[in-house]
């Protein structure tokens, strides 16, 4: 089960690099937020929701930027938890199992079963960069005008003619392999379909 508490957001800050996985769970601390497209098919984000038809980032006080993923039910109480008291953001804290590095992390509950397939997918589409904003507690997604791989670690997400939206996920050298493109629209990535209509991910490679 992924918990949900208010906490005063902490100012110490710590990162990792390599790739990590954690079979115990953890606690995260930090700010939601809510990238989804609108009815042009532009990304926008929105620091207060109770609804999300896009993906969830938390962006954690340990300073690594998560896509956040959980059954339909516990995905849900999380949104109601972006609302302000007295015009102030109360950051969460998290608990959940941490998966990834730097450049593609995200937090999870146990208790969710991905709807995934062994068979690899197509998906075509245009990749954009998620540069996290600690101060403000918010994103920029932005299509980069070349690679992006000597950019401050930041998290990426492909979008589809068909207003699909799906967190890259993968080994570091899969992803830096993604961020080293020149192009960046009328992309084809290989990869398996984890999660749910709560936020999906593509496992990239």
């Amino acid at each position: 089960m992924l918990y949900i508490f208010p906490i005063l957001f902490a100012l110490g800050v710590f990162s990792l690099t390599s790739f990590a996985q954690t079979d115990d769970e953890q606690i995260v601390r930090g700010q939601i937020v809510c990238v989804q497209l609108d009815e042009t098919g532009t990304a926008g984000v929105s620091e207060e929701f109770t609804e999300c038809s896009g993906l969830i980032y938390l962006l954690g006080v340990d300073g690594n930027l998560y896509s956040l993923h959980g059954s339909e039910e516990e995905m849900q109480k999380i949104k109601q938890g972006s609302k302000s008291r007295m015009g102030y953001r109360l950051p969460l804290r998290l608990k959940g199992k941490t998966v990834g590095h730097q450049r593609a992390w995200q937090i999870y509950t146990p208790s969710l079963d991905p709807e995934d397939s062994s068979i690899k997918t197509l998906v075509t589409g245009t990749v954009l960069c998620l540069f996290p904003n600690y101060n403000a507690g918010t994103v920029n997604p932005k299509v980069a005008d070349g690679p992006c791989n000597e950019a401050e670690p930041h998290a990426h997400f492909i979008k589809t003619d068909e207003g699909k939206i799906y967190a890259l996920q993968g080994s570091l050298e899969d992803i830096e392999s993604i961020e080293k493109t020149p192009d960046r629209e009328n992309i084809t990535l290989t990869g398996v379909l984890k999660a749910n209509n709560s936020g999906w991910i593509l496992y990239v490679n």
